[in-house]
């Protein structure tokens, strides 16, 4: 039972549970009943709730937010987004002028394309890269995470895997995926080149398509080697497989051109969603001009009654200028790595052991000496405590998934005034979880 005061979310969920599965919009914010809260408004880095308990947010909304919430910038430029319109069935001259942004920024965006969500510009990648290999059959990295669409809702079972009994099952994560499409997914650990190049060998005839975060962002942002990287750009050239990268979390936020930019390694297509905007719902698939111009009549079909509209392109074409041309991810990566080493001392001072994985902008903190190098081993942390100390930050005011898997996402905002009780907090709360 939490210490906060959670009666007007408790009495909201009461009505919300009558209309709303779990009371919710998603089933991620489904806490438990006595659990789950609702936000009145957020600002900078910082939610109130309903009933006004105020939280360092590091969740973030899973990722959109590089700058913070409400950033008047951003928001204006929304404002005048509402000016043209919404969205009419035609273009914009504002599409344009985005899409020739991303592709300053991003040297693989020859040609650009509009969705709505993550999980649509993931869908369209893998239909655009189906139609130009003329092979149906695709890779995943175990861990990784592309959207909620039939196609990718794949894993291997980490919960119920015992590293003593063999490899993991392949299992959906979600009821009402039909099975066949598991007979379509090859699923291979991340920085193990030597499997992948074996599957390639024997199956390059009918997969036409790696589909890759090489930070993976929803477990523990374990991170592709330099190396890795590199022999994945290869044997897809080699096989003639078309390589695609998903920067839906990455993108804009590990650095001005993506994860790209970090590693040297260009794309065949690419994915980009949450930071591009600022919190506004828009979402781009990108890509080298062979490929994207399957996209045409006759072709592959793309789409969306709400795409492009207006306010999300505007929103989109302010976040991006201010990245291009201010330090703000100079700012989000500083306050990204004083937080790792404030954190780090704290754990040291336990004598916790840890490590982090990823990129400071989306850290993963990990409960081990040893740093993760693929998803199989997240079984090697200690994530019964993470989640209990997870549980007892939320009480001092500092919110992180209680997921382990998930990272600690950063904005710009944080660097204002967020540090020092975070570290404050973190500490309580440490201290509390090894008492219990």
């Amino acid at each position: 039972m939490s210490k906060r005061l959670l009666d007007k979310s408790n009495e909201h969920f009461k009505k919300a549970i009558q209309k709303i599965p779990l009371g919710v919009t998603s089933n991620f914010r489904y806490w438990g009943d006595d659990e789950t809260i609702y936000i009145d408004h957020a600002s900078g880095c910082r939610l109130w709730d309903i009933d006004g308990n105020e939280y360092i947010d590091y969740r973030l909304a899973y990722g959109p937010y590089i700058l913070g919430y409400a950033d008047p910038r951003v928001d204006e430029a929304a404002r005048q987004g509402i000016e043209i319109g919404g969205v009419f069935a035609l273009s914009t001259e504002l599409e344009y002028e985005l899409a020739d942004k991303i592709s300053s920024m991003v040297p693989a965006a020859e040609l650009v394309r509009f969705s709505n969500s993550g999980t649509e510009a993931v869908m369209a990648a893998l239909r655009v890269a189906r139609a130009y290999s003329k092979r149906d059959e695709f890779i995943m990295i175990e861990g990784g995470y592309h959207g909620v669409s039939d196609s990718v809702m794949w894993d291997i079972d980490l919960d119920e895997w015992d590293p003593t009994a063999g490899s993991p099952v392949l299992a959906s994560s979600s009821l009402g995926v039909p099975k066949h499409n598991a007979e379509m997914l090859h699923l291979v650990p991340m920085n193990d080149a030597s499997r992948l190049k074996d599957l390639l060998k024997e199956k390059h005839n009918d997969i036409g398509a790696l589909l890759i975060e090489p930070i993976l962002g929803n477990c523990c942002s374990i991170a592709a080697t330099q190396e890795y990287m590199n022999a994945v750009r290869s044997l897809c050239d080699q096989y003639n497989v078309v390589l695609v990268i998903d920067e839906v979390k990455t993108g804009f936020r590990v650095a001005k051109g993506g994860v790209q930019e970090l590693y040297g390694v260009e794309a065949d297509l690419c994915t980009f969603a949450k930071s591009m905007a600022n919190g506004y719902p828009i979402a781009a698939v990108c890509g080298k001009e062979e490929l994207m111009r399957s996209i045409k009549y006759g072709g592959v079909l793309h789409g969306g009654t709400f795409t492009a509209h207006s306010v999300a392109i505007s929103a989109a074409n302010k976040t991006l200028d201010i990245l291009q041309n201010t330090n703000a991810l100079e700012t989000v990566n500083q306050y990204g790595t004083d937080l790792r080493d404030g954190l780090s001392k704290i754990l040291s001072n336990h004598n916790v052991a840890h490590c982090f994985t990823g990129h400071p902008a989306m850290s993963g903190l990990f409960l081990s000496e040893d740093a993760p190098t693929n998803a199989r081993d997240f079984k090697g942390s200690d994530y019964p405590f993470y989640e209990k100390l997870a549980e007892e930050m939320l009480e001092d005011g500092v919110l992180c998934e209680f997921d382990p898997r998930e990272p600690w996402f950063i904005c710009e905002a944080h660097a204002k005034d967020a540090l020092k009780p975070t570290l404050d907090a973190f500490e309580v709360a440490l201290e509390r979880s090894l008492e219990g």
